[in-house]
Formats: C-alpha cells, sequence, structure tokens
C-alpha cells in the first residue's frame, strides 16, 4: 500500500470514529430530549419549565464563552473526556434521584455539557476536513448519521416508555455515553490540537456583525434553534395533554416527521456544493416551515395521520434550513476558529432563552395552540436572512 493509498484509508477510519461519536453523543441527548419537558413538568409548571430552559440556556453561553480557554489548557480531547463522565454522573442523578431540589440543578448542568461535547466534536470534524467544496456532503452526511440517531432514539421510547416511567431513559442515555467514551479513548487520545483563540467577545461580535454573510447565517440558524425550541419544549405537552395522544403514538408521529432529516439533507448538501447554493435552499426551507407550523392551531381533531403529515411537512423545511445553515457556516471556518464556533453555536441557548421567553409572554394572550400560529410567522422572518447571503457558487 503506498503513501496516498494509506492517507486514503486513515482518513476514512478517523471519519468513521468522527461519525461514530456523533451518532452516540446524539443518541444519548435525543433519548431525553423530547421527554425532559414533561419530565419536568411533574415537578414544576408548564411556565417554569420554559423559565429552566431559560436559565440553563444563561448559563451555557456563559459557559461558551470560556471554551477558548479551556481547550487552550486542556485539549479538546481530555475537555471532552471530563465533561462527558460529568454527564454520565448527571444523568445517573436524575435517574434515581426524585427531589425536585436537585433535579432542577442536575437539568441545567446536563443543558450546559451536553452542548460543550457538540463543540468538542465540531472541532475534531473541521480539523479533519480540508475541503472546503466537500463541506456540505461532509456536514450533510454528519448531519444524517446525527438525525439517524434521533430516529433510533424515538423508536427506543416509545417501546421503553410506558405509564411516563422516565427514569428508564435517563439510565439508558447514561449507558450510551460508555461506548461513546470507549471511542473517544481508542480514536482520539493522539488527537493533534489547533492554535485555540482567545475569546475575544467583542473581537468574535465585531466580526459577525462586519462579515454580513457570516452574521446572516447565524440569524438563519438562531431562527430555526427558536423553532426547535417551541418544537421540543412544547409540542410533546401539546400532543400528550391538549390533543390526547399516548406515549406509544407520539412516538411513532415523532420517527415519521423525524424522517426528512434522513431522506433530504445529504441530497440538499450535495446540491448546494455543486449546483444551486445554498441561498436558494435554505430561503425554501423557512417557506415551507413558515407556512406549515402556521396550519398546526386550526387542527381540530386527534388525526394520527393528519399530525403525522402536517408535522413531517415542518421538518421538510427544517432539514433544508438545518442542512444550509451548517454548510454555509463551515465553508466559511476552520478547526481552530474555536471562538467563531463556539459564537455560532450559541443560537442553540440564545434560541432557548427567546423561544420559552417569547412562549411565556404569548400564553398571556393567546391559548396554548395559538403559539404556533405565532412561530409560523416568526419563521418568515428568516427570508431577511437567507435571501441577503451571497451565494457559494
Amino acid at each position: 500500500m503506498n503513501t496516498t493509498q494509506l492517507q486514503k484509508v486513515q482518513k476514512k477510519n478517523i471519519f468513521g470514529a468522527i461519525y461514530t461519536v456523533g451518532f452516540l453523543s446524539a443518541l444519548h441527548v435525543f433519548m431525553i430530549v423530547y421527554i425532559n419537558s414533561s419530565f419536568l413538568n411533574q415537578y414544576i409548571s408548564e411556565e417554569f419549565v420554559g423559565l429552566l430552559y431559560i436559565i440553563g440556556s444563561i448559563m451555557t453561553i456563559s459557559v461558551l464563552t470560556i471554551v477558548p480557554y479551556i481547550l487552550r489548557n486542556f485539549g479538546n480531547y481530555l475537555t471532552l473526556v471530563v465533561f462527558t463522565l460529568f454527564e454520565i454522573l448527571i444523568l445517573l442523578g436524575m435517574t434515581f434521584i426524585k427531589e425536585p431540589a436537585i433535579i432542577i440543578p442536575l437539568f441545567v448542568a446536563h443543558w450546559v455539557i451536553f452542548q460543550i461535547m457538540f463543540i468538542n466534536i465540531d472541532i475534531f470534524l473541521e480539523t479533519y476536513q480540508k475541503k472546503e467544496s466537500s463541506t456540505g456532503n461532509t456536514r450533510g452526511i454528519f448531519l444524517t448519521i446525527i438525525n439517524s440517531s434521533l430516529m433510533l432514539a424515538i423508536v427506543i421510547v416509545g417501546f421503553v416508555l410506558t405509564d411516563s416511567d422516565f427514569w428508564k431513559i435517563y439510565l439508558i442515555s447514561a449507558g450510551i455515553l460508555l461506548p461513546f467514551l470507549f471511542v473517544i479513548f481508542t480514536k482520539f487520545r493522539k488527537f493533534k490540537d489547533p492554535v485555540y483563540e482567545n475569546f475575544r467577545i467583542w473581537r468574535t461580535f465585531k466580526k459577525f456583525r462586519t462579515d454580513k454573510n457570516i452574521s446572516n447565517i447565524f440569524m438563519a440558524q438562531f431562527i430555526l434553534k427558536f423553532f426547535f425550541s417551541w418544537m421540543v419544549v412544547y409540542m410533546p405537552i401539546y400532543l400528550h395533554d391538549y390533543v390526547g395522544f399516548e406515549w406509544q403514538q407520539i412516538a411513532v408521529i415523532f420517527f415519521i416527521m423525524l424522517l426528512p432529516f434522513i431522506l433530504f439533507e445529504i441530497p440538499a448538501g450535495k446540491l448546494a456544493d455543486k449546483w444551486i447554493g445554498e441561498k436558494e435552499l435554505l430561503s425554501l426551507g423557512f417557506i415551507i416551515m413558515a407556512f406549515s407550523t402556521m396550519v398546526i392551531p386550526f387542527i381540530a381533531i386527534a388525526s394520527f395521520a393528519l399530525w403525522t403529515g402536517i408535522l413531517f411537512v415542518t421538518r421538510i423545511g427544517a432539514s433544508l434550513v438545518e442542512i444550509t445553515t451548517e454548510s454555509y457556516f463551515f465553508k466559511h471556518v476552520k478547526g481552530d476558529d474555536a471562538n467563531i464556533i463556539s459564537f455560532f453555536r450559541m443560537t442553540r441557548p440564545v434560541a432557548y432563552i427567546a423561544g420559552p421567553l417569547v412562549a411565556i409572554i404569548t400564553l398571556q394572550f393567546f391559548s396554548f395552540q395559538y403559539i404556533f400560529l405565532v412561530l409560523g410567522i416568526i419563521m418568515f422572518l428568516g427570508l431577511r436572512y437567507s435571501l441577503a447571503l451571497k451565494d457559494t457558487l
């Protein structure tokens, strides 16, 4: 085997390892992401559930600002290992402890830690990803693998969760991190860290503000995460408590609903790389999300087929937005841009501050179902940013 062939094999192996840890880390999060609000709702009110997401997200933003300092002092590998061990302990605590005064801070800690873990994996991927012209395809494969873990999580939850015995799901989530750690130990122990810049928030903010393409894609990503924040926090509660579906039915609905992330992201990533560019697909995604979400409040019957169909369409739009925002952003950064990546990943916690906050205010004036009408209208704002992008083709 010559040197070129050996390098190709090594590249395949390392990307296989990155895809594996991405799958396992996402699986452990997705096992609980759609039950967290219902689990917490056993101890606190719906309004306070939203407030708890806000608190966790504020703490996440605070921690993300020091991620480059942590990485520079301890390295990406050790940082990921330590936070993973903390995450296992936290999930075990949420499994066996029933005291709300302990459950609440454990949830907040989980909300912070798993987002740092995702940044660690982003750095692995971006450090080994050298060819920017294939970023859309690579990100499409990565996101499809991530979303396939969500599909698997929905299936597992549907089989395991009966009579709101959430503790089983948290225990499985903790167990998933054991093979995750094994892959990290065996494949990334000798990872060579890039040079991490200090996180200078004003300098980073200035880059986002002066580079219109970066700022526009940041806002597009934020609106997508805003959409997810409402859907993750409020849709399970709405389907179970208001529409009247059982958890087993909800699991099947969510499984089918999420298929677009598997079906469309790799083809869309390739289209963005070679033929269309991200701008048009991103705009189309926002239009689909807006119209389909606005229909939700007007579905007055507990029809399995109807609810599955409309939620499926919302995710067709979301899948197009997800792959195009990821592809566009990562075509403009490298593995050593930890501060830029951290800032970009703040879209999730910022959205989980803004989303529940806007929802809490909306609930003061409208009944529960109409928060989805408001959400659909907000999705039209995405066009303001998608249409302003300079396309990559």
